[in-house]
């Protein structure tokens, strides 16, 4: 999912007979960030995952971010094998998952997702990871039907 560093206008009501309104908002087109969210089927969620276009990460970057999101970087912007790989490690931990509570985790099927260093995390906890086949997630992950798409009517554009 792609998040933008720069909000959509909210629509303002303005009482009848108003004839000019002023609305601050930034002139910036902004920087499309990727955002990688782990959501359980109770609704439970793991803190956001952001991959910033950059080479060195600077904290400043998650200003405004939910608390406790993680900032990754790359230069291209997009999640790459090394950092799903950390992403994995993060899920792992937090979940406190094992070979004894074993888990499932449905994956779009990006070729960051399918790296041997994150499924051998995944095996060796206790996850199994099912992809979803290409060009169906539109209609067949669950995130993209439900929460993305609330995420993106009320707060961001998403590409």
């Amino acid at each position: 999912m792609g998040t933008s560093t720069v909000q959509n206008p909210k629509k303002c009501l303005v009482p009848k007979g108003v004839k000019q309104l002023y609305k601050a908002t930034s002139g910036d087109k902004g920087t499309l960030v990727t955002t990688c969210c782990i959501i359980s089927p109770s609704g439970v969620a793991l803190h956001p995952n952001m991959v910033f276009p950059q080479v060195h990460f600077k904290e400043h970057m998650l200003k405004g971010a939910p608390p406790g999101t993680s900032g990754l970087v790359a230069q291209s912007g997009w999640m790459n094998s090394e950092l799903f790989a950390r992403v994995m490690q993060h899920f792992v931990k937090v979940s406190h998952l094992a070979k004894e509570n074993p888990s499932l985790l449905i994956l779009g099927n990006h070729e960051s997702h399918l790296s041997i260093t994150a499924l051998d995390i995944a095996k060796d906890n206790g996850v199994t990871v099912l992809t979803i086949p290409p060009y169906c997630s539109n209609c067949m992950q669950l995130l993209d039907i439900s929460d993305f798409r609330l995420f993106q009517m009320h707060n961001t554009a998403i590409e």
